[in-house]
């Protein structure tokens, strides 16, 4: 009895221990807790006489006090913008709460469908994330001007990657615009002179629909030309992810090639899709051998020109007309020569998601860029359906008097890539006059296609096909010129003195030989290789059979570029014959490197049929923001003679400017080339860059000088707007300022916005700011009265506009010319003070980036009167 007594009372001492040891750790761990969330300063060590009483609000952690902040916004450690957002004091809080908006949370992807039912408040109402979603996180780090926010993926919105909610899609506002392009080329070689060209895209936006045209001026010495390529009326409509236009326009290149019309045509718009592919353009690639003019035409129009520096070129912003027929492209080089190539141009295999589906109606009447005189009424219609994950099958009709053309096939998606066949069948009725044959023409065109992309290797097949027809199948282009081949041989020009005479043109078209030049086979081919570190590799081809003809017409392009270290090179070739068999061989190499700074170096040496040339060139960029290059370079051509020319170009905000000077042997050239847009909207006249079909307007008050990010040389004007030339429609397009270089006098609420606008819309976005002037006061206290650290400085109208610092030292922004500020470190009068101040006016059209400097008496209230300040 005695040992179990013993071992109970052993078991009941170590009971005891137990629980005094867990209650001393449980007072320790409430202790220590306590210690980290209570903080204790010294206040000797800061300036200003601060008594701990002072400090005790800095002592309890991290609190906030209740106003509105500009604020960073991360969610989910991703980057939203920076935006003002309200905090308020929740009862029994000492720090203040963040006010999440149901706009905010779905501007960060938050479904709002998930979260409790909106309070009376509605859309602005403060919504509690962390109580109303589990692991969902709210922290405001005062340090950075950041709010986070983190929340699981459940309760985030499950779309496609890209989608954009259609009721968040901006239709933008009324507003005009101009985009122009202009370019001068000028060589002594040129037996017609300067050549001059003017490209005009004009627009108006009412509503949701776009007024646009598109026309262009072409004049030398000898002749001028002026043609509309396209003007219409254009709108979405939305219930049907489709876009309706009407007036002169293109038709849908999807199924075959694209054609000129004067009518209306529904289609559908990929873009409005989340799943949708982007547009496919090719890029065009060439060498200029001296300071030159690149032309590019499509269908008879004149799509594009520019000045190009000596050395290799790519033109990667055009926009073609439809999505078929080849592009042309002539390069006119100082010394008057010519050289001419072509672009082959036909969409990608195409194929849809299962239960999808694409259309295109148009019908109107035929145009082309020949100055062809035709009424013939044209119409054309394409219908795509996604079968399986396999299949699409597709169809097409083209017709017009005299003429009509089915087509019918199908794509297949393959493990060893995405095939397109389809077999078109054409009826051609010839007038009895053409020099094709009178009659009735049919046959048949039959064409295989091939894409494949292996991103594992690098390797991109844009375009692989092959196109077979037989002697009786004409296209729509062809047909309509056939059949109106004897008026556009021989027009009577009716003169001013009333005579007329038969004219044989063939300066707009010079194959009027159509049974000859109608093609019978097309392979083509674009090849993209990267080769990592390596570089990469390029190729295009392609080859043309002719009815009537021996000789097949070909174009091969082949290019490598790679880099070591500094060093960069490149080669390429291109290997061209025409239909009569005249070839011609052109090889380049090129070498560049760094030699300081913005500048670098290169040599180029050409080898063609005539003989090698070789050519050094220094090229480099200036300016803050490289908005200035600037080239020279010297050149002996294969005849041992020599030439030298320099080019320079300005990018700014209002527009591009280029030119170039060269000399050689035999010639003088000089080329001038500018471009630019001007909008007209609500708040004025604005300039710009050239601008894409979709654009905005940002608004930013006051702020002159701030810059776009992301858009090199896009700043705000001395009105404060800045036109942002290129917005992606139906996408979410964030635009932000960089306040760098702007006034002291001007505060941004918000550097970021978010713009979603539809095709073809004039976005208007403002940035609210506050104006007012800023300025650091160094306060004079009567002896023995200090100013606590951290005492909020504010109006007497209560507007809080900086805090007292160490040393009594006032940083102030937003303030009047002159006034009064309150600083008040507690209730009783002697804890109070005021500052009153009297700021240097601003200076007109002078941007002020420093903060003035001031010292000024801080006196009770009661004073009245303004004491004059001293500026150091």
């Amino acid at each position: 009895m005695n040992e179990l007594s013993n071992v109970s009372g052993s078991r009941r001492i170590v009971r005891s221990v137990y629980r005094l040891g867990f209650s001393l750790l449980s007072i320790v761990a409430s202790q220590y807790a306590n210690a980290r969330e209570n903080h204790e300063f010294e206040e000797s060590f800061l300036q200003g006489g601060v008594g701990a009483s002072e400090l005790a609000k800095f002592s309890r952690g991290h609190l906030v006090e209740p106003g509105t902040y500009s604020l960073d916004i991360v969610a989910n450690d991703i980057a939203i913008g920076r935006d003002m957002v309200d905090f308020y004091l929740l009862p029994g809080e000492e720090s203040a709460t963040p006010c999440l908006t149901y706009e905010l949370l779905g501007r960060i992807g938050v479904d709002v469908l998930k979260l409790p039912s909106i309070a009376p408040g509605g859309q602005q109402s403060c919504v509690d994330l962390e109580a109303s979603v589990d692991l969902a996180s709210v922290y405001y780090d005062s340090a950075e001007h950041r709010l986070n926010i983190s929340v699981p993926q459940a309760y985030l919105r499950r779309n496609v990657q890209g989608y954009v909610d259609p009721s968040q899609w901006d239709r933008g506002v009324t507003a005009g615009l101009l985009n122009y392009n202009y370019n001068s080329f000028y060589s002594s070689r040129q037996r017609s002179g300067t050549q001059n060209y003017l490209g005009l895209t004009a627009g108006f936006n009412l509503g949701d629909w776009r007024l646009r045209s598109i026309s262009s001026y072409e004049r030398n010495d000898d002749d001028s030309r002026w043609q509309n390529r396209q003007l219409y009326a254009q709108r979405d409509i939305k219930a049907l992810k489709s876009q309706l236009t009407l007036g002169d326009l293109s038709s849908n290149g999807n199924l075959f090639d694209s054609f000129s019309l004067r009518g209306a045509q529904l289609s559908s718009d990929d873009r409005m899709l989340p799943d949708s592919l982007s547009g496919y353009a090719p890029v065009v690639r060439g060498q200029a051998n001296s300071n030159a003019k690149v032309t590019v035409t499509q269908n008879g129009y004149t799509i594009y020109e520019t000045n190009v520096a000596p050395g290799p070129f790519e033109i990667k912003d055009l926009y073609p007309s439809g999505y078929g027929g080849d592009l042309n492209v002539e390069v006119t080089e100082a010394d008057g020569q010519v050289r001419k190539f072509s672009v082959p141009y036909s969409s990608v295999v195409r194929l849809l998601r299962p239960g999808a589906y694409r259309y295109s109606a148009a019908i109107g009447q035929y145009r082309d860029g020949f100055d062809t005189k035709s009424d013939q009424p044209v119409g054309q219609f394409t219908y795509e359906h996604g079968l399986s994950n396999m299949f699409t099958a597709y169809a097409g009709l083209q017709a017009t008097r005299g003429y009509h053309s089915p087509m019918i096939g199908t794509a297949m998606n393959t493990p060893v890539g995405a095939f397109g066949l389809d077999v078109a069948h054409a009826t051609t009725k010839l007038p009895s006059h053409s020099t094709a044959g009178a009659g009735t023409q049919t046959g048949k065109s039959a064409r295989l296609s091939f894409s494949k992309t292996l991103p594992e290797t690098g390797s991109t097949v844009s375009i692989a096909a092959y196109r077979y027809s037989t002697s009786g199948f004409y296209n729509l282009s062809d047909a309509v010129l056939a059949m109106n081949d004897e008026r556009r041989r021989f027009s009577v020009d009716t003169r001013s003195d009333g005579e007329s005479e038969a004219s044989y043109s063939l300066d707009r078209y010079k194959d009027w030989d159509f049974q000859l030049k109608r093609q019978r086979s097309t392979m083509q081919l674009t090849l993209n290789q990267s080769l990592g570190d390596k570089g990469s590799i390029f190729m295009t081809g392609i080859r043309r059979n002719y009815w009537g003809h021996s000789k097949p017409s070909t174009q091969y392009q082949l290019g490598y570029n790679g880099s070591l270290r500094h060093l960069s090179y490149s080669v390429s070739a291109m290997r061209s014959t025409d239909s009569q068999g005249k070839g011609n061989n052109e090889v380049y190499a090129t070498l560049s490197i760094p030699i300081g700074g913005r500048t670098t170096a290169s040599s180029t040496a050409s080898f063609s049929d005539k003989g090698s040339t070789v050519r050094g060139v220094l090229n480099g960029t200036a300016g803050a923001n490289n908005q200035y290059t600037w080239g020279t370079s010297a050149t002996k051509d294969h005849n041992d003679n020599g030439a030298v020319g320099a080019h320079g170009s300005y990018r700014g905000s209002n527009g591009m400017l280029n030119a170039s000077l060269g000399r050689g042997e035999d010639y003088r050239q000089a080329s001038l080339g500018v471009s630019g847009s001007v909008v007209g909207h609500s708040g004025g006249i604005t300039l710009g860059q050239p601008v894409s079909e979709t654009l905005a307007i940002i608004e930013v008050p006051g702020a002159q000088g701030a810059s776009v990010v992301s858009q090199n040389g896009v700043k705000v004007d001395g009105r404060g707007y800045a036109v942002v030339p290129y917005l992606t429609p139906y996408r979410r397009n964030r635009v932000e300022i960089d306040p760098k270089g702007t006034s002291s006098y001007v505060e941004l609420r918000s550097t970021s916005k978010e713009l979603v606008p539809t095709a073809g819309a004039i976005v208007v976005k403002k940035f609210e700011t506050v104006s007012g002037q800023a300025a650091v006061i160094d306060l004079q206290l009567p002896k023995g009265v200090s100013v606590p650290f951290g005492t909020q400085v504010s109006t007497v109208e209560g507007t809080s506009v900086g805090v007292v610092g160490q040393g009594s030292r006032v940083i102030a922004r937003g303030l009047d010319g002159s006034g009064s500020l309150i600083i008040r470190w507690g209730e009783s009068a002697d804890q109070q003070c005021q500052v009153f101040y009297t700021l240097a006016p601003p200076k007109k059209n002078v941007s002020r980036t420093r903060f003035e400097h001031l010292s000024a008496p801080c006196t009770p209230p009661r004073t009245e009167m303004p004491v004059a300040m001293s500026e150091h």
